[in-house]
């Protein structure tokens, strides 16, 4: 039998015993309460009290193994079920199922009149932030994970896919190496900056980097196409 439906199998078994416990209990009640005193002699009666002690004791002593029983399979699968779930809540916050925090950098790219963002840029600063060594990475608060698409759809460009409007600044956050961040991560960022603007045109987008304490990076919706996985069949 394998160990899942062994452990399965265990408390079930405890379960059922359970119940016959609470049964046998009420039973018991039922025949106290139904005692007719007038027609039992006194000897009777406490034959009968006595006998009834007994059975009490006895289901006592049942309830307490059975109890014992549990603590000894929840000290069993205690340690391993911390340590499942532990790496459980590391990979899902790899995977950007969780929400994050610490200090960072902040990108901000801001369209200039008629100008609207290419989803090429946002592309551009999500791989110089991930070849940086980010661990995690937002843009307008979607959290960017391995099924995410930046892409440009008409006056748009869809994240996650929601639509966000191209006329409209976007916001980049990054949690990234605090001891790198002044010294390399912001400097090599504004290099880059300089370097787009020079080739769109100071005059069409306004780029911005610093470095923010506390930056907090949500985790990716529920409700985005990331977390579906209805189509995908186990295969044994």
């Amino acid at each position: 039998m394998k160990r899942g439906n062994k452990k399965y199998y265990q408390y079930g078994t405890l379960l059922i015993v359970c119940v016959l416990v609470g049964a046998v209990i009420a039973l018991l009640m039922k025949n106290v309460n139904a005692f007719d005193t007038g027609s039992k002699s006194l000897q009777e009666l406490q034959n009968q009290i006595i006998e009834y002690q007994r059975k009490n004791e006895d289901l006592n002593n049942r309830n307490a193994r059975l109890y014992d029983y549990i603590r000894e399979l929840e000290r069993d699968e205690g340690e391993s079920y911390l340590l499942v779930m532990e790496e459980r809540e590391k990979f899902a916050t790899f995977a950007g199922l969780r929400t994050v925090k610490n200090d960072g950098v902040v990108i901000t790219l801001s369209p200039i009149g008629d100008y609207k963002i290419q989803d090429a840029l946002v592309r551009q600063f999500t791989n110089e932030l991930s070849a940086l060594g980010a661990q995690a990475i937002s843009i307008n608060n979607e959290r960017k994970v391995t099924t995410t698409e930046v892409r440009t759809s008409r006056d748009n460009i869809m994240i996650n896919g929601i639509a966000f409007a191209r006329s409209e600044p976007f916001e980049i956050k990054a949690i990234i190496d605090p001891s790198k961040i002044d010294s390399f991560v912001v400097p090599y960022l504004q290099s880059v900056s300089e370097s787009i603007k020079k080739q769109l045109g100071e005059d069409l987008v306004a780029i911005t980097v610093r470095h923010e304490k506390g930056i907090i990076i949500p985790a990716l919706s529920e409700d985005r196409i990331g977390y579906a996985m209805d189509l995908l069949q186990p295969v044994d």
